[in-house]
């Protein structure tokens, strides 16, 4: 026997017992540092065989080491580095039988390797390796490359130019020998790849919007095998395009057949509460999302498609780009105030308001916490996270604890802020996105539109101390934090200018604040003049009520209060004059998106004599007009 028939038998030897070696470690559900392990032995295999000339009769040894070894190599390398080593083994090839390699272009390349061992001999050996070309370029989106390779292995068929409709009419030998083991068949990998290549294209026909032809690539891929976790995410991206056919009950069905295949897909759950939303199913949605914080508490980690670090993963065929996105769900401190404001505005006041405080406690705890602002879910600023809880407190009739986590608000913000601050627009260039901590260290670059947010704070915290004193009955300390709220609110100083056409869009900004802080500046002064009203101090609350129209017209209720009061002094053809005013105008108040904790003022200073009221308002008219 020669020496190289020796070193042949000798190395078949050496990679079965690494291949054998790692099968064993797979049942055992192995890690990710068995395969770095199986790499490094089947590397120094590689290296052996590569340090002795390239003959003809160790080509398909030589390839089967080193497709096991590129296997290994694509968990534990760069794309690029495998590309690299991949070539260097098709050019050792080409050098093995005497063929003169001249370029190192990979479609080149494969071309010539593909005509030079074009025979039966070592067909299935080339095609192993051209599956470590497809997974590489498919990790990287080269889908060109992709379907000029395997345009060369069916050259009878007419290029179409289509690489999905190349994948199905694909046929070429991937028969493994039995007598030189493999650490994935390549059966299996192609399997893999042929899924993973229609996900990957359908990704890339979502990101366009062309959504009738991702769909059908996502439903072509639900009907390949594929691994469990794969499955359930190929069904949830096919929920994604109903939902944005505007066929929410179809999306509904596929993200529920996600749950079916693999529960903890998360992605599922997220885009099964939207939808419920957008329906308006808000039971079904509080509970979708409650289970949604519940898995990601439970596995925090777990952003992987795949069954425990399998050799070839569909996160790395993907992409890193690709995977954010089919993985993409908010963080657990997003979930936590999304349920908590869900719950609160459909009036689950309790479940709201322990939401709220185990949010506060999550912040708490990690007070160097960054939240980003993903998935287009900007996260509130901090002082309106606590503001917010302390407005589920209150609904929830947990008052003592509204008001201390308001005193947390004004203790960070009410001593930072000028006894006065002038405005003018164009005042802003950009809405406020980043979160802060609650601190006297501000993040943003624009000081004064931070000292107008710490305004606002300190002025809501007050105004909610007031609310909560006003329903403990305590009107003194309700007319004390009222006060203290229009004292706040009162040190802006707004400056009006005519806008040029450059500042229009940054006035927008600049109008949506000053209207908010003017409702804001309305609401507690309807607060003082209803804490009047119950201290039975009439011309108080009447000029409070007047104040209150006047900072923010076209609020039914204070309009009522005020005909009531009008009338209660005595100025009756006053209060028939408002009401005939009322009567015939519509409700004028300034459109603006009032944050959570102002929205539910209108019911706290709900006017309930209303019926009363217009008896005796159309029986006075009615008797001057008599009269008259």
């Amino acid at each position: 026997m020669s020496v190289t028939s020796c070193l042949a038998e000798r190395w078949i030897e050496e990679s079965n017992t690494i291949i054998k070696k790692w099968k064993e470690n797979e049942k055992l559900r192995g890690q990710l540092q068995d395969i770095k392990h199986c790499y490094a032995q089947c590397l120094k295999l590689h290296q052996k065989i590569q340090g002795v000339p390239a003959v003809r009769q160790q080509v398909e040894l030589e390839f089967a080491v080193s497709y096991n070894t590129l296997l290994f190599s694509l968990t534990n390398s760069k794309p690029n580095e495998v590309n690299d080593r991949l070539t260097c083994c098709l050019i050792r090839a080409l050098e093995a039988v005497g063929f003169p390699v001249h370029c190192s272009d990979q479609v080149t390349l494969w071309q010539t390797v593909l005509k030079t061992f074009n025979g039966k001999e070592h067909q299935t050996c080339i095609h192993k390796l051209l599956l470590i070309q497809w997974a590489i370029w498919l990790s990287q989106c080269q889908f060109e490359g992709i379907l000029q390779l395997l345009q060369m292995i069916n050259p009878k068929i007419t290029p179409s130019g289509d690489l999905l409709a190349e994948i199905r009419n694909l046929t070429f030998s991937v028969k493994d020998d039995t007598s030189l083991l493999v650490a994935m068949a390549a059966e299996d990998l192609k399997g893999l790849l042929h899924i993973c290549t229609f996900i990957s294209k359908g990704l890339e026909k979502m990101k366009t919007g062309n959504y009738p032809e991702a769909l059908q690539d996502f439903q072509e891929a639900g009907t390949l095998s594929s691994p469990r976790a794969l499955l359930a995410h190929v069904h949830t991206l096919m929920g994604l395009c109903y939902a944005k056919l505007g066929r929410p009950q179809s999306a509904l069905q596929c993200y529920r057949l996600a749950l079916e295949v693999d529960f903890s897909c998360q992605r599922a759950l997220y885009q099964s509460a939207l939808v419920y939303k957008q329906l308006g199913n808000s039971h079904a949605e509080i509970e979708a999302l409650r289970l949604l914080h519940s898995a990601t508490l439970l596995h925090p980690e777990r952003n992987s498609l795949s069954e425990p670090v399998p050799l070839i993963s569909p996160d790395m065929l993907l992409g890193s780009e690709q995977m954010a996105f089919i993985s993409q769900i908010p963080s657990p401190v997003h979930i936590l105030h999304i349920l908590g404001h869900t719950c609160v505005l459909n009036d689950r006041n309790s479940e709201g308001a322990e939401c709220y405080l185990d949010l506060l406690a999550s912040l708490q705890s990690h007070s160097t916490l960054h939240i980003s602002t993903e998935h287009g879910l900007p996260f509130p600023r901090i002082p309106m996270i606590y503001l917010e809880a302390a407005f589920a407190m209150l609904k929830a009739k947990r008052f003592w604890d509204g008001l201390a986590i308001c005193e947390e608000v004004i203790a960070k913000t009410a001593d930072l802020i000028p006894e006065r601050l002038f405005l003018e627009p164009p005042m802003v260039t950009h809405q406020l996105t980043a979160p802060i901590e609650l601190s006297a260290r501000s993040l943003e670059p624009d000081p004064t539109k931070e000292t107008l947010d710490r305004v606002l704070w300190s002025g809501s915290a007050y105004f909610l101390q007031g609310w909560a004193y006003l329903q403990l009955k305590d009107t003194k300390a309700a007319l004390t934090n009222f006060t203290r709220a229009i004292n706040q609110l009162v040190k802006v100083c707004f400056k009006q200018k005519n806008c040029t056409e450059k500042g229009q869009e940054e006035e927008g900004v600049f109008s949506d604040q000053m209207v908010m802080l003017e409702t804001l500046k309305g609401q507690a002064l309807t607060g003082r003049g209803l804490c009047f009203v119950e201290r039975g101090q009439l011309m108080g609350a009447l000029r409070d009520f007047q104040l209150s129209l006047q900072t923010s017209p076209g609020c039914s209720n204070t309009e009522m209060w005020l005909v009531e009061i009008l009338w209660r002094l005595d100025r009756k053809e006053e209060a028939a004059a408002m009401w005939r005013q009322i009567k015939k105008c519509t409700d004028s108040s300034t459109s603006v998106d009032l944050p959570l904790y102002l929205q539910a003022w209108q019911e706290v200073a709900k006017y309930h004599g209303h019926s009363n009221l217009h008896k005796k308002m159309e029986a006075f008219i009615h008797s001057c007009g008599t009269t008259a």
